[in-house]
């Protein structure tokens, strides 16, 4: 993702990556220096993206816009309000009662995250973005404080009824990416 938006040029196409990642913990610029997980068998990766520690691993969807902000002419905050809104559509399509969580950002259904959104901008473009769980080992979430919030609890969308693939979820969520950009 570096690498694309570091050599991007006026005549490059913006692109969306949907892909799932092996266990790893990653976190932002904001993480506290004692939440990060240090006996733990999954490698911990330091990012340049927003926000703070959370898992990553097979069962979750990431969802990654690649995008020039200003080919587009778009406002950084109305970029990430439609990023979010698209996000949010797909899981109220399968879940009428999942909100978004202003002063926490991410998507929440009966109070477990579900999303999370870590998004950097660079010279006007986008990377990085955002994480569904689907259908993923829980476990790990249990060893870190959950986006820096001690009271945060997570779920997939499998734990709470929902028997979605990651690409039934991934085709759901092009769809909606079209619709809000």
């Amino acid at each position: 993702m570096q690498s694309f938006t570091k050599n991007r040029h006026t005549h490059t196409k913006d692109e969306v990556w949907f892909l799932e990642h092996e266990p790893v913990y990653t976190f932002g610029s904001r993480t506290k220096k004692d939440d990060i997980p240090s006996l733990t068998n999954i490698p911990v990766i330091k990012t340049d993206r927003g926000g703070q520690l959370t898992f990553h691993g097979p069962g979750q969807l990431m969802v990654y816009l690649l995008f020039d902000l200003k080919r587009r002419s778009i406002k950084m905050r109305n970029f990430i309000s439609s990023f979010e809104k698209a996000i949010l559509d797909t899981i109220q399509n399968y879940k009428e009662d999942a909100f978004y969580k202003k002063n926490e950002p991410g998507i929440f259904i009966k109070e477990k995250k579900i999303v999370s959104f870590g998004l950097k901008i660079s010279k006007g473009c986008s990377y990085h973005g955002a994480s569904i769980n689907i259908s993923m080992d829980m476990n790990p979430w249990n060893n870190i404080i959950i986006c820096g919030n001690s009271s945060n609890k997570v779920s997939d969308l499998n734990n709470l009824g929902l028997n979605l693939s990651i690409n039934e979820v991934s085709d759901d969520i092009k769809k909606n990416i079209l619709k809000n950009f």
